[in-house]
Order: C-alpha cells, then sequence, then structure tokens
C-alpha cells in the first residue's frame, strides 16, 4: 500500500490522527482509538516522500537545522495539519487529519466568548484533550480575531489549526526554543499568548507571570474538571511560591471553564460545559484553597449567577433536542439536581 492510499484509507475511516514513525506500522486515531493501517512498517523512502509531499523548501531546511517543524498542507483536496519530528534514527510525523472537521459542531456559552471577547488576564480552559477541546479553542480565537486587533502567539506542540486573519495577526510555536533569545524575539510586543495541550509547571509559571505584565493568556490543558484544573494550578503554584500562590491565581484568573463532549442524538459529539466567572466570592474561594466549596457552586449556582453549571449545559441540550435524558443523567455529576431543573421546565 503505497503513502497516498495511506492516507486516504485514513480520510475515509475520518480519522483524527495519522502517525507515521519510519519503522513502525503506520497508525490512525479513529473515534474508537487507535488502529494499524498496514502490517509492515514504514520505509525512509516513504518518509521522504512523506516530506516532499508536505514540506516548503523552507520548512524542509527548519526540520534539518532544529529537527521540528510544523504546519498545514493540502493534499488530494485534504486540509491536514503536520507535525515532523527528526533526530538521529527516530523519524516521526504526526497528520491532524481533522483540521476542518467538526468546526460548527462546537457550540460555546456566551458568557465563555464574552470573557474571553475582554482580553483581561488568564483564562483557564479545561478538557479531555480531544478534538473538541482544539476546535472550541480554535472558534474563540476567530472570534477575537474577528473583533479585536492584536498581535497573538500560539503555543501547540501539535499542528493547531490557523485562525483566519481578519484585524489580528496569530504566531504559532511549538514552545521549545534553541536559544532563550529566540523566545525573546518571538514574544516582542505580544497582546495575547495561548497554550495549547500544555500541562507543566513551566508553561504554567510562564502563563501566571505574563498576565500579571498585562498579557491576555489562554491556558488549555487536559483535565476532568474544572476543579481538578485549579487544584492542579494551586498545587504547582504552592510549591513554587507557598501561600502567596493562590493569591496570585486569584487576582489574574477572569475564568476557568471546562468542556465535556457527550454523545448526540445524531451519533455525532456534542459539548456540555461549565463556566466560572471571577465575582469577588469565587476570587475568595481561590484564595482560601476552598475546593470543596466551588465544587458546591459548580452543582448548585442559580441562573444569572456568572456561573453556568454542568446541569444547566446539559438542560440546554434537553431543551434543544440534542441528548436523551438517559445519557445527560449518566454525564451529571448531581443528578438530583438536574432531575429539579428538568422539573422547573417541565421536562
Amino acid at each position: 500500500m503505497s503513502l497516498t492510499e495511506l492516507l486516504l484509507q485514513a480520510k475515509a475511516k475520518k480519522a483524527e490522527e495519522f502517525l507515521f514513525v519510519v519503522g513502525s506500522e503506520p497508525r490512525a486515531r479513529l473515534a474508537s482509538g487507535w488502529t494499524s493501517l498496514r502490517t509492515s512498517p514504514a520505509l525512509m523512502t516513504e518518509w521522504n516522500l512523506l516530506q516532499q509531499s508536505l514540506l516548503s523548501t523552507q520548512q524542509k531546511a527548519v526540520l534539518e537545522t532544529t529537527g521540528v517543524v510544523q504546519g498545514e498542507a493540502a493534499l488530494d483536496t485534504l486540509r491536514i495539519g503536520f507535525s515532523f519530528f527528526q533526530q538521529d534514527s527516530t523519524m516521526k510525523a504526526v497528520l491532524d487529519m481533522d483540521l476542518d472537521g467538526g468546526k460548527q459542531e462546537v457550540a460555546l456559552p456566551p458568557s465563555l466568548l464574552e470573557a474571553c471577547l475582554r482580553m483581561k488576564g488568564l483564562v483557564l480552559l479545561s478538557g479531555p484533550g480531544e478534538a473538541g477541546q482544539v476546535w472550541a479553542l480554535h472558534r474563540i480565537l476567530q472570534k477575537i480575531s474577528d473583533e479585536k486587533s492584536f498581535l497573538g502567539v500560539v503555543f501547540s506542540r501539535k499542528a493547531f489549526p490557523q485562525v483566519r486573519e481578519s484585524k489580528s495577526c496569530y504566531l504559532y510555536h511549538t514552545g521549545e526554543f534553541a536559544r532563550p533569545e529566540e523566545k525573546e524575539s518571538l514574544m516582542a510586543g505580544v497582546d495575547m499568548v495561548v497554550y495549547d495541550g500544555f500541562h507543566d509547571e513551566d508553561s504554567l509559571l510562564e502563563a501566571l507571570s505574563l498576565a500579571e505584565q498585562g498579557v491576555f493568556v489562554i491556558y488549555s490543558m487536559k483535565a476532568p474538571s474544572v476543579t481538578n484544573a485549579l487544584r492542579r494550578a494551586l498545587s504547582t503554584l504552592g510549591d513554587r511560591f507557598g501561600e502567596h500562590g493562590a493569591p496570585r491565581l486569584a487576582e489574574v484568573l477572569t475564568m476557568a471553564s471546562g468542556q465535556y463532549p457527550v454523545a448526540g442524538l445524531s451519533g455525532e459529539k456534542v459539548f456540555a460545559h461549565e463556566v466560572l466567572l471571577m465575582k469577588p466570592q469565587v476570587r475568595g474561594l481561590i484564595e482560601d484553597q476552598d475546593l470543596k466549596s466551588l465544587e458546591n457552586l459548580l452543582t448548585q449556582a442559580p441562573e444569572n449567577s456568572g456561573i453556568l453549571t454542568l446541569n444547566q449545559s446539559l438542560l440546554q441540550h434537553l431543551i434543544r433536542r440534542r441528548v436523551d435524558l438517559k445519557t445527560a443523567f449518566e454525564v451529571s455529576r448531581d443528578p438530583d439536581n438536574l432531575d429539579q431543573l428538568l422539573k422547573k421546565v417541565g421536562i
């Protein structure tokens, strides 16, 4: 099976990612998980052909010099994102096969978009780390780009789907720099910095520092819930700054939001959300590291309180007939509260 046939097979299977490692079986990530596309290993000749098909002369030079390059390309009308890695005997390419898939599927809460459009402080986004989380972030960046004029940097270790630039300009980078001067040059004069899929201590501390300097920061991390993401952030800052860590986070954090994939009635994924805006009560709880009370807020908060609970989000999907009752109750963290909300609207 040729390289082109492999890519077309991955496309036909609706693969989200295509993994090509010289010496290993080519693999694709489907909705059900990873699967092998053939039993024979990827060859060096195919690696060279993959570069010729996707990389420009300049990108090839970058790969040879730095060992890493990422970007976008079109292959047989299919727009894909790519990330190449080359070091010693390791040659690996990860192709994002879903750049044009699912954009319209991620409906975001108005309060989330409004908070991001203010472009202030630090916004903490969390989710399970699947494609929907990337597309939600992409939609946020597109909305800001359409309405604001600024210079932004997007750090992502995977090929991030490029935003259509209207009034703004985005620069894309893996976050790996050979010299500190390279990073200083990239960051000079930026108004906004985005971290996609990062969850390490250094990037979180950098995000906090930038927000304190007046740069708008969106930090999108893999975490099972909003409170789990906050717990990790508070733990990291507590280890570094002691009792001063939590107040520093509370000072710059403007919103924390979680996104959760749910099986929809049409067979496609829909997404439920939690949104925690930084009202004085919430800031106080974060300063005190009272995550138990935050969890209670995220399940019991009334409407129009600056907090969107998971149950309120599920209720909206039920009203719009996007999910069924059984699925909603399975996803809910507080089924009794969801039942009360349903009775209020006559469901």
